[in-house]
């Protein structure tokens, strides 16, 4: 297995470990997490392949109304704007006013990557998973700030706690945390 569908994979379970452990505040038994999902586009007249994605759909509905893209960065650097403003474009094909879309990696994005982002309403993760060393620069307190944040976001040497998962984030509506439990929260406010 190569390392970018090892990376998709390991999405995919944080995914599913989430919405089991009701973080997402869906409803698990109307959601469906999908590895490499297709999605029709008009554009092409043909599907799009995404990384990961949660489907939720209505109470019996087999069609999902409301769709959570994850696209899986593993790169050796960080994400650069093109590959974002690729991520955008093909969200706006398959539906832009029923799906979400995240970006994912361990290393970190480049500013013009967040901005973009920001400017788009697509979310960041920087998910460091469980086990990788990384260096704390402040040892001082839980609560961090939104530069902190961004550094977190665009720089592969920054603060976190080895030994667990951690991810710095800006959210789909602009909002940076560290805290898994309020980047759901800000993620599920525009709904």
């Amino acid at each position: 297995m190569d390392k970018g569908t090892d990376y998709e994979l390991k999405v995919m379970k944080l995914v599913k470990l989430k919405l089991e452990e009701d973080e997402f505040g869906i409803n698990p038994k109307q959601a469906r997490v999908s590895h490499k999902p297709t999605y029709y586009s008009r554009d092409r007249q043909k599907d799009i392949i995404f990384d990961v994605s949660i489907e939720i759909c209505r109470k019996g509905a087999e069609t999902p109304y409301w769709i959570w893209i994850w696209e899986c960065k593993n790169y050796s650097h960080k994400v650069p704007v093109d590959d974002v403003e690729e991520f955008h474009a093909k969200l706006n094909q398959v539906g832009a006013n029923r799906t979400k879309g995240t970006i994912i990696t361990p290393i970190g994005f480049d500013e013009g990557a967040c901005e973009f982002a920001r400017s788009k309403g697509i979310g960041l993760w920087r998910w460091i998973p469980d086990g990788t060393p990384i260096i704390r620069l402040d040892a001082g307190s839980d609560s961090w700030s939104y530069d902190a944040v961004w550094h977190g976001i665009t720089h592969e040497i920054t603060s976190g706690l080895s030994g667990d998962d951690f991810v710095f984030a800006l959210t789909t509506n602009g909002q940076s945390t560290t805290v898994f439990s309020e980047m759901i929260a800000q993620e599920f406010l525009d709904m």
